[in-house]
Order: C-alpha cells, then sequence, then structure tokens
C-alpha cells in the first residue's frame, strides 16, 4: 500500500478508521482527538494513552502505508505544520528572547524531573566502570560527544563507537564491568534501544539519557534520566531538548567530583595539558 504522504493524512485516519479492528481504531480515535500530542508520544505511550499495543500501533502505522512510527509522526508533523503555518507569528516577536524563555523552562523542568540518588548512582557506576561505552545517533550523538570530553576531563575514559554495527558488537560482548550510556529523546531509536537490550542481557549496567520515561529505551535500563522537552520529528536535535541534555552530563560530572574529590586535580592537569593549544 502507498503511503497516504500526498493526501490529507488526518483525513485519511477518519475515513480508514470504522473499518480498523477495536484495537486500530482506539489508536485512530486518539490521533483524530488530539493529534499534536502524538508528535510528542514514544510508541509506548501512545499504545498506553489509546488502551492499545505497542503492536498494535506499528500495525495502524503499516495499514496507513508508513514502514513504522516515526515515518508516520513525521508525515503527520509535516501535515499540521502546514495548517498552523497560516495562523503563525508574523516574525515581530524577539527570536532570541524566546530561545532564551524555552531554554529557562526546560532547565527548570529537567531540574524537577531529575533524580539526585539516581545521579549519584551513575556517577559511582562510572567511577567503578572497566569499560564505558557511550552511543547516541544524529542529534543525541551530540550529546554522546559532549559526555565524552567531560569524562576525558576527569580522566575517565569512554569509547564512542564509529557506527550502530560497531556498538552494537561491542554490547554483545560487554560484561558485568562495563557501563553502557545510551541518549535517545525518544528512547525509541532502533540502533539504540538494540544496544541497550544487548548490553543488558550480557549484565552490563545500563544508562539512559531520554525525555520518555516509557519507552522502549527505558523499559531496558537499569537508571533513567529524564531531560525535559520531547522533540516532534520536525524539531530533533533543537535547543531546549540540547540544553537539558547537556545539563545532565554537567550534573553527572559534578557528582563524580564529589564522589571522587581527586578528579578535581585531573581536571587541572588535563586543563594543563593543552594550554599549548591557545593563543
Amino acid at each position: 500500500m502507498d503511503p497516504v504522504h500526498h493526501m490529507a493524512l488526518i483525513a485519511s485516519i477518519r475515513s480508514r478508521a470504522p473499518n480498523m479492528t477495536r484495537a486500530l481504531q482506539r489508536v485512530a480515535n486518539f490521533a483524530l482527538e488530539d493529534p499534536s500530542s502524538v508528535l510528542y508520544k514514544s510508541i509506548t505511550e501512545l499504545a498506553e494513552d489509546a488502551r492499545s499495543s505497542e503492536a498494535s500501533v506499528m500495525r495502524f502505522c503499516r495499514d496507513l502505508g508508513f514502514a513504522g512510527f516515526q515515518n508516520f509522526k513525521l508525515a503527520l508533523a509535516q501535515e499540521l505544520a502546514t495548517q498552523e503555518q497560516p495562523n503563525a507569528a508574523s516574525g515581530q516577536g524577539d527570536t532570541v528572547n524566546d530561545l532564551i524563555e524555552t531554554a529557562r523552562t526546560a532547565l527548570n523542568e529537567t531540574e524537577r524531573l531529575l533524580d539526585r540518588r539516581t545521579i549519584e548512582t551513575v556517577a559511582n557506576e562510572l567511577l567503578k566502570a572497566s569499560h564505558i561505552e557511550i552511543f547516541g545517533v544524529a542529534a543525541s550523538a551530540v550529546t554522546a560527544q559532549y559526555l565524552e570530553y567531560k569524562l576525558a576531563r576527569l580522566g575517565l575514559q569512554s569509547h564512542i563507537p564509529r557506527d550502530a554495527h560497531l556498538a552494537t558488537m561491542v554490547a554483545a560482548t560487554s560484561s558485568s564491568k562495563d557501563v553502557f550510556f545510551l541518549v535517545s529523546n525518544s528512547g525509541s531509536t532502533l540502533d539504540t534501544v538494540k544496544i541497550a537490550q544487548l548490553a543488558h542481557a550480557r549484565g552490563a549496567r545500563v544508562v539512559g539519557i531520554t525525555s520518555r520515561i516509557k519507552s522502549p529505551l527505558a523499559a531496558v535500563c537499569d537508571f533513567i534520566l529524564l531531560a525535559s522537552w520531547p522533540e516532534t520529528p520536525l524539531t530533533g536535535g533543537a535547543y531546549p531538548s540540547k540544553i537539558s541534555e547537556l545539563l545532565i552530563v554537567d550534573a553527572i560530572a559534578s557528582y563524580i567530583t564529589k564522589a571522587a574529590p581527586e578528579r578535581l586535580d585531573i581536571i587541572r592537569e588535563t586543563a594543563q595539558s593543552v594550554t599549548d593549544r591557545s593563543i
């Protein structure tokens, strides 16, 4: 079946819903009642809110001609953006101020979401790990690289596999002495979830940064650190979600120095090691 990208998606859902099974009808009805909220939901959350299952959500998407949930959300986001465009602000607002206010809200919400004991536990797990593996794709790779940098400043060696296949192989040969740190705003990125599942099955400690507590990634993590500001397919890597994730990384680094004050000396040593690289 061809996807319905080039016709009104919401209208198509409305026309097809009566002929769907009851489980799929519940998904369709939820999407019709509040389509914009679907953009911010993981597949797990939508299934739960629609009193259905993840399998039914996938079947719903495929019956509409989409390969998966993310493809459906992208098409829905594009349609909603087109509908909203005529009513959009004329650009008279202060864009910089809007970004600052949005970032402030994201940081405040993340501060309320973060469990300090979990951060402390994660910091201690990183300190005693034999190997630290970090992985994130696309915009999440930015957060992964920042975590690698912060850990290096503290004298903790970590590794970011070059691609998902390498990361999968590393996860498949991990042990209980290893820590896997996975970043996925949606918590539904297939490669990231698979790596988490493999590492968890091997007994490694699995830590996740995500905005979705009810997501496939969260389901297999030992520790979840929640970042505010979920993304839509059209806002992936948006500033508010990034700054929330970077706050979490900095919080982990701070808790590491609290647990091991000697790491402050290493920060000074690593800073001294690169002083000749600046004018």
